[in-house]
């Protein structure tokens, strides 16, 4: 009973991980007909290679067999002995927990699955034993140990198991490899750990206090359908000592792939590689093969990628009739390219690896170098989609996209793979392809312009890309405007044409017919494909006979699929993708029905200019915003009266650059600070909590005030906001704008008399000033003068009508008990803060908002401020305006 915590730990976690991934493989999502995952996050998660290191998981044991045939592995042991020597120094030796009764009995290993990478990222790093080892295919191991966790229906309670549940009846089977005809092989490495994998630790005993290394240690299994795989980790005392155990099938032997979880490892009947191949169905291949003298080349252990015979024909009818089947020049141009100088030898070394590879012990994205000098396979693994259920493998292969038909035919030496067409040799990069052909002279000159270019040519084993190109006809579809500023290279043609790049190989094997699939391009946006029924010609139209074509998005129709480079793949296609990110300001103004700043633009000339910004943040007025201001109302008499007056006009340059901040900044990333305008001016930004609860949460943000309504519309490398309000460029600080307005003056003679001119017109501060017009202080015009003789009560009564931070009127919202909002004074006393047909401060109503000046805000207010006594928020739990903790916006 002592390890029953543990079994119960064991039995969550894999009923957890194999009920994901049984959601992912045919469970609710994919019965919904909509084949929607990520294929960049399911390629790099779902298909990490265990034992290359790039994930970890805890290995657990399992007490499934009483069998005394083997004995502990010697790594466990050592293992064991550390602990004991690390426990009788008095140090913690953090690492797998091993329940001393299960080690001293014959256990197995349950494979830690790596289906959850939130859960594997928790988990330190298992260092590589060796780089270039394939993953392992996990879904077989869900496979096997959901099975074998579960008893047949009819075992009974008596006899060892409980009813639908019995995981005693494992201990009487041994797994399949620790049976017969299993081949083990041991890879051992020791190496030296950086200070980094080091931890000292401390205990501190009152007087007492001991250091000592944080050993580490981890242990990793999974199974396949013929191999078995354990990889553990151990750091101790600054060295790292990596063991890897595999067992596997012997050669000659496999198990039965649709036979019990555990069935054993039977002999079968191996042929010569030649003879393999043609009972796959591939003899024309194999004749042109001994044709070509190369029947030396089947005596050493090689890896042979088949054509059937129907393939292989149709091929060869293309070749040696001078290629009459191929009526499109396009296509006819390319294939005389890619078979230029190759002969039928040269074509079969293409089809030929050094070494045998069963299709498991290859990851994805893995180049397998070819006989043939200078090329390479890429193999590419894609799920099977929701109706694809018949297959014995969980997974679609293809060799260069090709797609393979049948796997892992083990022959006396060597092993054959089914192809369903012939492998061109691969020579060239994916800009190398694009530059040959005729019809992408458009996009040959923007990749160049952009620089893309650069990185379509670069070739190495981490170096794969997909581009669905569009050709020349597609980029005749756009405005001319748009494919002048595209063809010239501006900050929009990168996101457009990034729009097109994936930084995966997606061959057109990824796309299931019938279901949707997506995955990811380089801007981080949502690609998604479906199969769409398309006629070739008018008879077919008649016909009701049509071809299933590729779309993306519903709008570009891949025309040609799978052009193989030594980087990744292209698929031309006859619509360009749009994208909001990709437009230019202009387009999106136009598209958010910004219509007066977009003019005026227009009509200075400076749309060019516009459009070619990056990295920048736009916060652009509403149009009812400009009819609401007298600035705005300004420019709109001159656009209707004068427009011929606004080219290059200095003044309306100032204006709209003063809109135009740096860098890009969306709202999840806005704080309360200055940034900086085209104009060289700035701009205040300003965040406020409306929720009577959360106020830690801000979800309303100003920039000078105005509020952002419609925010994060991305465009060209930039951003952009609309806001209620036109920003006209503070002309003073606080002191001046008081000076500029006859109404104001009365108070002014306070701050005068009481000395505080000088704080009201430091620069580099944010204040907020509450201004009563003279008409209240006449009304009160007893007080007032009486206030101007009291040096005490006048400096109260000004620094009452100042707080130091910006309060916006729009940060001012209805404020009920016991939600009472306040904010705090120059001289800490409380100002409660309401809102009811206008923003309320204390005993008074703002009547006028937000003056904006260099230093702060002012408002116009309709009575004086009157504070009875000193209140603090602290003692009485009135929330106030803090900075930030978490952002969301309304």
């Amino acid at each position: 009973m002592k390890s029953f915590p543990l079994i119960s730990l064991v039995l969550l976690l894999s009923i957890f991980a194999s009920s994901r991934c049984f959601d992912f493989f045919g469970g609710d999502t994919l019965r919904r007909s909509h084949f929607d995952d990520d294929f960049a996050n399911w390629r790099k998660e779902r298909l990490k290679p265990l034992v290359r290191g790039e994930a970890s998981a805890f290995g657990f044991v399992w007490p499934f067999s009483n069998d005394d045939d083997e004995p502990i592995s010697r790594e466990v042991a050592d293992y064991d002995q550390q602990e004991a020597d690390n426990s009788q120094s008095g140090l913690r030796v953090v690492g797998l927990e091993r329940d001393r009764e299960s080690l001293e009995s014959d256990a197995e290993r349950l494979p830690a699955t790596l289906d959850d990478s939130s859960e594997v990222d928790r988990q330190p790093p298992v260092r590589p034993y060796k780089p270039d080892r394939p993953p392992l295919d996990t879904s077989s191991l869900f496979q096997h140990h959901f099975n074998t966790f579960f008893s047949a229906p009819e075992t009974s309670f008596l006899e060892g198991g409980f009813p639908g549940f019995g995981f005693f009846d494992l201990q009487h089977s041994k797994p399949w490899w620790k049976g017969e005809n299993v081949c083990v092989e041991r890879e051992e490495q020791d190496e030296e750990v950086d200070g980094e994998d080091n931890h000292e630790i401390a205990v501190d005993g009152g007087n007492f206090q001991s250091f000592g290394v944080f050993n580490m240690n981890f242990e990793s299994c999974a199974e396949r359908q013929n191999k078995h795989v354990c990889t553990s980790v151990k750091n101790n005392n600054g060295r790292k000592r990596t063991v890897k155990v595999t067992r596997q099938c012997c050669h000659g032997y496999a198990r039965p792939r649709n036979g019990p979880p555990n069935a054993q490892c039977e002999k079968v009947d191996l042929h010569p590689i030649a003879e393999t191949a043609e009972r796959l169905g591939a003899k024309e291949f194999v004749a042109t093969l001994k044709k070509s003298g190369l029947e030396s080349m089947l005596e050493k252990d090689l890896t042979l990628f088949a054509v059937p015979d129907s393939a292989y024909s149709q091929f060869t009818e293309q070749m040696w009739e001078n290629n009459l089947v191929a009526f499109d020049p396009v296509m006819r141009a390319k294939r005389q390219a890619d078979i230029s100088g190759m002969t039928a030898r040269d074509l079969i070394l293409a089809h030929a690896v050094n070494g045998s590879y069963h299709i498991e012990d290859v990851s994805n994205e893995q180049l397998l170098k070819t006989e043939l000098e200078g090329t390479n396979i890429r193999v590419n693994i894609f799920p099977r989609g929701p109706s694809d259920k018949g297959s014995d493998h969980p997974y679609r292969y293809t060799a260069n996209c090709a797609p393979l038909l049948k796997l892992n035919h083990v022959a006396e030496k060597g092993i054959v793979h089914v192809v369903d067409r012939v492998l061109l040799p691969v020579r060239r990069n994916i800009m190398q392809i694009i530059r040959a052909r005729d019809d992408m002279t458009v996009l040959r000159t923007i990749l160049e312009k952009t620089g893309l270019s650069k990185m379509l040519e670069e070739v190495g084993d981490d170096k794969h890309f997909t581009v669905f190109a569009p050709n020349d006809d597609a980029f005749l579809k756009l405005d001319k405007d748009i494919r002048r500023k595209l063809k010239a290279g501006s900050g929009c043609a990168t996101n457009i044409l990034k729009n097109h790049i994936l930084d995966i190989t997606f061959c057109s094997l990824a796309a299931v017919n019938g279901v949707k699939t997506t995955t990811y391009n380089m801007l981080n946006e949502k690609l998604e494909f479906e199969y769409a029924s398309m006629a070739k010609t008018e008879v077919e139209d008649m016909s009701s006979k049509k071809e299933q074509r590729l779309k993306i998005n519903g709008v570009a129709t891949i025309g040609e699929t799978d052009l193989m480079g030594t980087n990744g793949v292209v698929h031309v296609i006859d619509s360009v993708l749009s994208t909001d990110s990709g437009m230019p300001i202009s387009n999106t103004l136009a598209n958010r029905n910004l219509t007066i700043f977009k003019q005026l633009i227009d009509d200075a000339g400076l749309e060019d200019e516009f459009d070619s910004l990056s990295n920048k943040t736009f916060f652009i007025p509403s149009d009812k915003a400009f009819e609401q201001s007298e600035a705005g109302q300004y420019w709109i008499k001159q656009l209707k009266e004068h427009p011929e007056s606004l080219r290059d006009n200095a003044r309306l340059r100032e204006f709209l650059q003063y809109h135009v901040a740096e860098p890009l900044i969306k709202t999840c990333d806005l704080q309360e600070n200055m940034v900086k305008t085209g104009a060289g001016q700035e701009l205040r930004v300003n965040l406020y909590n409306t929720n009577p609860v959360f106020t830690n949460i801000m979800n309303r943000a100003t920039v000078n005030c105005a509020r952002l309504m419609h925010f994060d519309d991305e465009t060209c490398g930039s951003v952009v906001h609309e806001v209620d309000k036109v920003l006209e460029v503070p002309k003073s600080d606080l002191l001046g704008a008081l000076r500029a307005n006859p109404d104001y003056s009365m108070f002014l003679q306070l701050v005068e008399k009481a000395n505080l001119t000088e704080l009201l017109s430091t620069a580099n501060e944010s204040f907020t000033v509450f201004v009563p017009k003279n008409d209240v202080f006449l009304e009160v015009k007893e007080w007032f003068d009486e206030t101007m003789q009291n040096a005490d009560d006048l400096d109260n009564v000004i620094r009452w009508h100042i707080v130091p931070n910006v309060v916006c009127c729009a940060g001012i919202v209805q404020s009920d008990w016991p939600f009472i909002r306040t904010t705090e004074t120059i001289n800490q006393q409380r100002l409660k803060l309401n809102r009811d047909r206008r923003p309320q401060v204390q005993n008074a109503g703002i009547t006028k908002c937000d003056i904006v000046a260099k230093n702060g805000i002012i408002h116009e207010i309709n009575d004086v401020i009157s504070v009875q006594k000193k209140v603090r928020a602290e003692a009485q739990g009135f929330p106030s305006f803090t900075r930030p903790l978490t952002f969301w916006f309304k």
